[in-house]
């Protein structure tokens, strides 16, 4: 009794003592059995032949019938046809009572409906186990019952109850499928584009690669990003951002089968996913994906219209293939996603197929955030300094301030490395202020030694103008420690933030103007920066970007450009500075353009503080006419 419910041994308990029927032709018999269940508590009734047993069954059906198999007129297996012709198992339970050990008689009693059989002579501790498992299920049976007609009743009157308020729930069910409905999709698709979202897109990528595995496939998964996106809101705000993407959408979905998926994972990211379809071109797979490639390339060459602004943007492509890039979804979403950022880093609106050496890129990544961590507390960066020089005197007067970084573990790291993980992760905020309070002890130390109108350039993030990156008060800090003047230190912007007038930059801005703060905008010319921004704010310089400088020689176009950015900015009041400057003939060509500053490698690479001390005390221990000391410090850069 102990496995049944608590519930139903009460109600068992609650009953007067069950009764079993005994039927056998031998009182012998009949009498053991008897007195065993008596001495159990059990009730008793016995007949010696069939038609006995059938009357008092039908007069006051006991809970159970001992049944003889073989007696004198009508035998066991007549009476239990009779009785299942009315009553169940489960509302008379019968248990035969056999001398014969005959497999073949046993299992035809229990496909007549016995529910169990004992043998002669009986073993009464197995009579009795068998005798309480079955009538433990008719009570079981009986009470389930019971309660089931019980609750029946109970929900008639409870709907009559409802009855009259059945609009209401009729109208609240209603609602609640609605609502369930729309958490279904938004658990599934992305709200902005409609685009199955990161869950439904990994779950038919598992679906795909059970399908490829069984059927011998090979599908792509393939990672496209929009390259430059962030100057779409930067400039033209989320609203624009939010066109471009869903307009992306359409176009992805325009360069794929139906039987294909076109997922959005996050941001300006987008996820393909390719099915073989039994490689019906016969091509090899990878001329199948190249074609798509360059049919995605070549739709999003069409300039996107936004704000009433004709936008072009450009997407990275990268593709990993099943089974060779991946045999499961994470490893084949990983290695697109590798190639991806190869199709990024090879100059953009291109694609990639994944090859193993991405991996070791990956983990290069990896490796370079985790131990960004601890570069500031293990003193692993320095400072080089690259001289700015006037072009009417020839002397050094600023210094653009680079960030540069050994690592114990990965040696010398490029900024084209690592920046743009710090950024991604926040640690620029740390690190620049760092870099500016180090560059202003610098600066300062020159001051002090003679260089009165010395001053420093220090290039600045977006990140760093984010509402909680204190860059005023880095600045203020650094600044007061050094008890330095503000004409000291120059910030470079890039065109970027300028864009990006939200509430906490355009604060930072005013901020850096009421401290005295000059600004420069960096890399002039790449982005997309208008007059108003350039009169709108503190700024006093521009800096024309190293891809214009470096034709100016060989593209009519590039030179013309250079001449009018150097006129437009006299105009303004604007000085400009040239960098990336490598010839004589470059640096002719921008002192007759009237350029004010000159910057690179024709006079130095970046180098060490002392390095540029001595280079300094070279440059500017005398004057000259304007351009005869030019020539001196070419001639120096290159002995």
């Amino acid at each position: 009794m102990k496995f049944f419910e608590p519930e139903i041994q009460e109600y068992i308990a609650s009953d007067s003592p069950p009764e079993v029927l005994i039927v056998d032709d031998s009182s012998v018999i009949r009498r053991a059995i008897a007195n065993r269940l008596q001495i159990g508590g059990l009730r008793v009734k016995q007949a010696a032949d069939g038609k006995q047993a059938l009357s008092q069954i039908y007069a006051a059906p006991p809970d159970l019938v001992l049944l003889d198999i073989v007696m004198p007129g009508m035998d066991g297996m007549e009476v239990l046809k009779i009785v299942r012709q009315s009553l169940s198992k489960l509302q008379l339970p019968v248990i035969l009572v056999t001398s014969r050990t005959s497999t073949r008689e046993l299992v035809r009693g229990l496909d007549e409906g016995a529910n169990d059989y004992i043998t002669k002579p009986v073993d009464f501790d197995l009579l009795w186990a068998r005798l309480s498992n079955q009538i433990m299920q008719k009570k079981a049976a009986e009470y389930m019952n019971a309660v089931k007609n019980k609750l029946e009743t109970e929900v008639r009157q409870r709907t009559r109850e409802l009855h009259e308020n059945n609009k209401i729930l009729q109208q609240e069910i209603h609602e609640k499928r609605l609502i369930e409905k729309k958490l279904q999709r938004q658990a599934n698709y992305d709200v902005l584009t409609g685009l199955p979202n990161r869950n439904l897109a990994t779950d038919r990528l598992e679906q795909t690669l059970i399908k490829a595995k069984r059927e011998k496939l090979k599908p792509s998964v393939v990672f496209v990003d929009l390259d430059n996106f962030k100057y779409v809101n930067d400039t033209l705000g989320h609203a624009a951002g939010d066109d471009l993407l869903k307009e992306a959408a359409i176009r992805l979905i325009d360069c794929v089968r139906e039987s294909d998926t076109v997922a959005r994972l996050g941001g300006d990211e987008f996820l393909l996913i390719l099915d073989d379809i039994n490689n019906q071109s016969g091509n090899p797979r990878e001329l199948d994906l190249k074609i798509i490639g360059e049919r995605i390339i070549r739709r999003f060459s069409r300039s996107f219209l936004l704000e009433g602004q004709e936008v072009n943007i450009s997407p990275s492509i990268g593709f990993a293939v099943y089974p060779k890039d991946g045999k499961d979804e994470v490893a084949l979403m990983r290695h697109a996603d590798a190639a991806m950022y190869r199709a990024k880093n090879n100059g953009k609106n291109t694609f990639c197929f994944y090859s193993p050496e991405m991996t070791a890129q990956a983990k290069l990544r990896m490796d370079v955030e985790t131990q960004l961590h601890h570069a500031l507390e293990r003193n692993e960066f320095s400072l080089v300094y690259q001289p700015i020089v006037e072009a009417a005197s020839g002397e050094i007067v600023k210094a653009e301030v680079l960030l540069r970084w050994n690592n114990e573990m990965l040696g010398m790291i490029t900024p084209d490395v690592f920046i743009p993980v710090a950024e991604e992760t926040g640690q620029i905020v740390e690190i620049g202020a760092w870099v500016i309070k180090t560059a202003c002890h610098q600066v300062k130390h020159w001051r002090n030694g003679g260089w009165d109108e010395m001053c420093i350039t220090v290039n600045v993030s977006a990140r760093q103008f984010h509402q909680d990156s204190n860059l005023v008060e880095a600045v203020t800090t650094a600044l007061k420690t050094n008890v330095l003047t503000a004409d000291a230190l120059q910030l470079e912007l890039t065109e970027g933030i300028l864009m990006r007038e939200n509430q906490y930059n355009v604060a930072i801005m005013q901020a850096l103007e009421t401290l005295g703060i000059k600004l420069l905008v960096d890399d002039f010319g790449t982005g997309y920066a208008s007059l108003s921004y350039l009169q709108k704010y503190n700024f006093d310089t521009l800096k024309i970007d190293y891809g214009y400088i470096k034709n100016i020689l060989i593209n009519q176009q590039d030179a013309r450009l250079v001449k009018a950015i150097i006129a437009m900015a006299n105009s303004l009041g604007l000085d400009v500075v040239s960098e990336g400057v490598e010839t004589r003939e470059q640096l002719d060509f921008l002192i007759k353009a009237h350029c004010k500053y000159i910057q690179g490698y024709y006079f130095s690479p970046p180098v060490p503080a002392k390095a540029f001390e001595v280079l300094f005390q070279k440059l500017n221990s005398t004057r000259a006419t304007p351009g005869s000391q030019l020539l001196l410090i070419s001639s120096s850069s290159h002995s």
